[in-house]
């Protein structure tokens, strides 16, 4: 419904960007883009003053886009889906208040131990043949 002799260049691009991506979605909002075979035929039967019932074809672009809309939607995660426990979680956190404590020892030239930010589950370094 816009006249591209009034319009600017750059709107025209625009609108013409709009209606290509409303075409290749298939969402354009007039049933003569979809089967214009029988909108010839109705606007042909109109036009020799012939009544006919409004159609309905039960498309419904809307309808398409709330759908798709909802199958992006994530569900919400249940709580409690951590592999770890508080307690490990915990000291994961103090190992890494550990590191960051020996980065900036480091920087100051201080001398770090070197068990300093490493903690051992004590499975594969207690025993041993040694």
């Amino acid at each position: 419904m816009i006249n591209p002799e009034t319009i600017s260049k750059d709107q025209t691009k625009k609108e013409f960007a709009r209606f290509t991506e409303d075409y290749n979605t298939a969402t354009l909002s007039h049933e003569k883009f979809y089967n214009i075979a029988s909108y010839e035929a109705r606007m042909a039967a109109l036009r020799a003053g012939e009544f006919l019932p409004p159609t309905d074809d039960g498309y419904d672009p809307n309808a398409d886009m709330r759908a798709l809309q909802g199958a992006h939607r994530r569900k919400p995660k249940e709580r409690g889906e951590s592999f770890l426990t508080r307690e490990q979680l915990m000291e994961l956190r103090k190992v890494q208040a550990e590191r960051v404590e020996v980065g900036k020892m480091k920087l100051l030239g201080m001398d770090v131990k070197q068990n300093m930010g490493v903690r051992m589950d004590g499975t594969s370094f207690d025993e041993g043949p040694f």
